[in-house]
């Protein structure tokens, strides 16, 4: 039986994602998107490692989360893209809730104790949904399911894994003048 091969570089179309997805999406350079999260899997633990101890719990105005925040933030995120892609790649019509980030960062429910917690904690929640994405058969990337109302494909997820980062890094750059 011959498996059938996916062009890992194409990107989401216009019916498979929505809005900010797009921003996010735009972000990521061409190419194979399980090339590209392996890549970052590599090099942004390693970033989120040598943020300057002394910066993690400074707010930068006009911005309203601390540093920490802002990669707890990430850290979370994978998780719920991760979730998502399990239920929509298995077919799951279920629609899924919302995921409040700003809830989230607000409750300071988290309390990172370094950098290097929450690169290990980047690095592992990555590294599963690489496992995950890596493993599913070629038409689960074409599932589509509902979360916060809207719908979302399993390859649009694989893409805001790596966009959403390069979001955020662009602000943490900015903030940290590097």
């Amino acid at each position: 039986m011959k498996r059938l091969m996916m062009d890992f570089s194409q990107r989401p179309g216009d019916h498979e994602c929505f809005d900010y997805q797009r921003d996010y999406v735009g972000k990521v350079p061409d190419g194979n998107i399980l090339d590209t999260l392996k890549k970052q899997l590599e090099t942004v633990p390693e970033f989120i490692a040598n943020l300057p101890a002394d910066q993690l719990e400074i707010v930068h105005p006009p911005f309203g989360w601390k540093i920490r925040t802002v990669v707890e933030h990430c850290c979370d995120a994978e998780r719920v893209f991760g979730y998502r892609a399990l239920r929509f790649a298995a077919g799951d019509k279920t629609e899924l809730s919302g995921w409040d980030e700003n809830h989230f960062a607000a409750c300071g429910y988290g309390d990172a104790k370094g950098s290097e917690q929450l690169a290990g904690e980047f690095a592992s929640s990555r590294s599963s949904n690489l496992a995950l994405l890596c493993r599913l058969r070629v038409s689960a990337y074409d599932e589509i399911g509902v979360a916060d109302g809207r719908k979302t494909s399993v390859r649009t997820i694989a893409w805001l894994m790596a966009g959403h980062w390069l979001h955020h890094e662009e602000i943490l750059r900015k903030r940290l003048g590097s």
